[in-house]
């Protein structure tokens, strides 16, 4: 069989029978491959910075996946997320006292890999929830009551629950370096309340904050595992703060 490859799509010639297949690039090949480039250079950059074409204008059909985790525009706003037509993904910026750590990007795409991570120092790298973006219900707790810090995985869970407690973190993933832990408890003494791990509620997650714990526990902190049948991100502030009355 001849194949070719032109404008429109892939044909082919079967000199047996005389078959002449064709099959069409689609509609969004040319976008796709420019996707793609823009993924490489991005991943093969020895730099770590915002795409170049970051814009805290996220399209209202991208912006779907933040309202459906509760996160509105406003809120988008405050912790700078954005996005990227090259990559089609919506950014998601990790910042430490005004610095660029790195960015998650997730794909509304659904292309793969779903989410792009790059990070300056991944060992060390933690999402912090904004103590000025917290509604005043996050300040009912009594003194040394309630949680102190609460540890999600992902970091629409932290801005959520960040939302309803003193500090919310992110580990962007299960496992936590000491260099993380510090820049996550920083400032938090070990009488400023206790600890939630919030994981997932798989083996993989229970596992990860049973490690955690023993951890912190060691580190003088009281902690207390919060399982759930969803990520923290998919229920609503007053489920959440239920959640949180141990």
């Amino acid at each position: 069989m001849l194949v070719t490859n032109d404008v429109k799509g892939y044909r082919g010639y079967c000199f047996r029978c005389g078959a002449k297949p064709f099959v069409s690039h689609g509609l969004f090949s040319v976008q796709e491959l420019r996707r793609r480039k823009a993924e490489l250079a991005l991943t093969e950059s020895k730099t770590v910075a915002l795409p170049k074409d970051f814009t805290t204008d996220i399209p209202p059909r991208e912006a779907v996946w933040l309202y459906m985790a509760g996160i509105g525009s406003g809120l988008a706003r405050h912790y700078g997320f954005g996005y990227s037509p090259s990559l089609k993904r919506v950014v998601l910026p990790v910042y430490d006292n005004g610095k660029l750590l790195g960015f998650t990007a997730r794909s509304t795409i659904n292309a793969r890999p779903k989410y792009i991570e790059r990070m300056v120092s991944p060992s060390e790298a933690v999402f912090v929830s904004c103590p000025s973006a917290a509604l005043p219900s996050a300040k009912a707790w009594a003194e040394a009551s309630g949680p102190g810090v609460v540890f999600t995985e992902d970091i629409l869970s932290a801005v959520r629950v960040g939302r309803l407690v003193r500090r919310s973190v992110s580990l962007l993933g299960t496992s936590a370096s000491d260099a993380q832990l510090s820049r996550a408890l920083r400032d938090i003494p070990p009488q400023a309340g206790w600890i939630g791990l919030w994981l997932d509620g798989d083996a993989p997650g229970r596992r990860a904050a049973s490690r955690l714990a023993r951890t912190l526990t060691l580190m003088g902190y009281e902690v207390q595992n919060i399982y759930t049948e969803s990520d923290p991100r998919a229920y609503s502030n007053r489920e959440i703060r239920r959640i949180l009355t141990l």
